[in-house]
């Protein structure tokens, strides 16, 4: 550990070197600056291309799409995507690279590209921590079966509440309402219709004609 941090074994966020015979205690050590300056000593996102590279000069000969470095190796696994593994030259250059570094790798090995033309939600440049966040399903589906639910769970009895209104209250109330609706508006249309049909008959009564002899 340096500090608060993790030091990788990989060399991925910081750098130790310690000479042959040496009787130094401690160890020399520097933190990985990535190509756009970011140091991996003060912070713990800075991602980087990768690819395969010379150890001697830290020439790049093979830059591989969709590999990216971080300062770990969780996070350069999840910053990176499936990318190379869509395409048989990039995995060809690949194995033959593996091959030259690792004698145990067998470049017999018969890898074949991920058929792109297969549907598919996700696109082949997404990021692996986008799929483990969508869990890699491609779609769900949902199917209940509470037959099946109650044979697994096999209960002794099985309950259930039901919610019911109480209709004669509602029904009461409504009619109350409506009551006590006609009851303001009779005691202003009432007296009203009452004062019509008084000044009608009154009318009536003045205009009776009487006959001459």
């Amino acid at each position: 550990m340096n500090g608060d941090a993790f030091v990788s074994s990989y060399f991925l966020n910081w750098y130790w070197w310690r000479e042959l015979n040496s009787t130094f205690t401690t160890i020399p050590i520097s933190p990985i600056i990535m190509k756009d300056g970011c140091s991996c000593g003060t912070q713990s996102d800075c991602i980087d291309s990768g690819g395969i590279y010379y150890s001697l000069n830290n020439h790049e000969i093979f830059a591989m799409p969709g590999w990216n470095i971080g300062c770990s190796v969780v996070e350069t696994l999840l910053y990176s995507t499936f990318e190379c593994l869509y395409n048989q030259t990039c995995i060809d250059l690949l194995l033959h690279y593996a091959t030259s570094v690792y004698d145990q790798f067998t470049y017999g090995m018969n890898i074949s590209a991920i058929d792109s033309s297969i549907g598919s939600r996700f696109k082949t440049n997404t990021m692996i921590q986008i799929l483990a966040d969508e869990l890699f399903i491609e779609e769900w589906k949902i199917n209940s079966s509470y037959s099946l639910f109650y044979s697994q769970c096999a209960p002794i009895y099985c309950s259930y509440k039901t919610r019911k209104d109480d209709y004669v209250i509602y029904i009461i109330s409504k009619i109350l309402g409506l009551y006590g609706g006609l009851t303001v508006s009779l005691r202003f249309i009432i007296p009203l219709i009452t004062k019509i049909i008084f000044n009608i008959i009154k009318r009536c009564r003045n205009n009776i004609i009487i006959p001459n002899e």
